[in-house]
């Protein structure tokens, strides 16, 4: 086994920050997808015309919250190449750190393959490296980066008519919870109009728009009865994804919180094609109610958990 490697190396700008103050879910995505690809090509393994890279499976666990201004290193290593000998793929750890205290800011699992562009068909990722002897690049997953509250497993697949029978119109409080949709724009889109690959399906639905009231990104910030300032900070989030829209179609996205605790609700997010049902894939994250002021965390709201408690879904954890 070997240590990580430093694979990407950034600086918080101040449009990266969100309505939380501090660095947004979507740019620690797009450090981690850069990370991977750049590792996946130093193996050989990269795209070429009628294919290309997807990340089937990402799971994050945030750590500390990073600011403008801040230098970041993303890090990582392979953790296995699995699957069978058609359709292999490689599993990935990543972490990004600020150098300048050496602090882990977020760790990632990753679960990637070479998918044929016309067909979909997941091919065998090491059919392209030019080297198959992947041993310089084996890491093991530290403790810090092993799941805390999300599992890895495979998520139970649900049809939308399931799940528009039992999901109520009435979302709870400042979360991930209701419906939401939008459509996939053509510059979002690669060259034979289907969504590119290092587009994140949720910052699609949760573009922000000009006038929208929570225009920076991120968890809305509410006031609690004592007049503090309060939202959810991410501390986990697991993303999984099966199918990617094509241009032009709308994906519908339904919401509820699946379980929680004093200071924390789990959310997941299933995503459809609007118009033909499809299962484009499924979110969850897991949030802490924090005083945005104090920077702690503090019981959510009484509101709040009455609402979750009357409108969440456990059965579908």
């Amino acid at each position: 086994m070997t240590e990580l490697r430093v694979l990407h190396e950034s600086t918080v700008q101040p449009e990266e920050i969100d309505a939380l103050g501090h660095m947004n879910v979507r740019y620690y995505m797009t450090r981690v997808d850069q990370a991977n690809r750049s590792m996946l090509a130093e193996m050989g393994i990269q795209e070429e015309p009628g294919k290309a890279i997807r990340r089937l499976d990402t799971y994050t666990r945030f750590h500390r919250e990073q600011f403008a201004g801040a230098t970041l290193h993303t890090l990582g290593g392979l953790i296995a190449v699995a699957g069978s000998d058609e359709s292999r793929e490689a599993n990935g750890y990543f972490e990004i750190r600020n150098p300048d205290n050496n602090q882990v800011a977020a760790s990632f699992i990753l679960r990637s393959c070479l998918i044929d562009v016309s067909s979909q068909q997941v091919l065998d990722i090491t059919a392209n490296s030019v080297n198959n002897d992947t041993s310089e690049y084996r890491v093991l997953v530290p403790e810090h980066g092993m799941p805390r509250s999300l599992s890895l497993n495979d998520p139970a697949r649900i049809s939308l008519e399931e799940l528009e029978a039992v999901v109520g119109d009435d979302p709870t409080p400042g979360m991930m919870s209701g419906r939401r949709k939008n459509v996939v724009h053509a510059d979002d889109c690669d060259s034979d109009g289907r969504l590119r690959e290092e587009v994140d399906l949720m910052f699609v639905l949760h573009r922000p728009t000009t006038g929208d009231e929570n225009e920076l990104g991120g968890p809305p910030v509410m006031r609690d009865s004592e007049g503090r300032r309060y939202s959810w900070a991410m501390i986990e989030t697991r993303s999984v994804v099966w199918h990617r829209p094509m241009e032009g179609e709308i994906v519908l996205s339904i919401g509820a919180d699946i379980a929680n605790g004093e200071k924390w609700r789990q959310s997941r997010r299933w995503m459809f094609a609007e118009k033909t049902g499809l299962l484009l894939g499924i979110s969850d994250s897991v949030g802490l109610c924090i005083d945005l002021d104090a920077r702690r965390s503090i019981p959510m709201p009484l509101d709040v958990i009455e609402a979750i408690e009357r409108t969440s879904l456990p059965q579908f954890a």
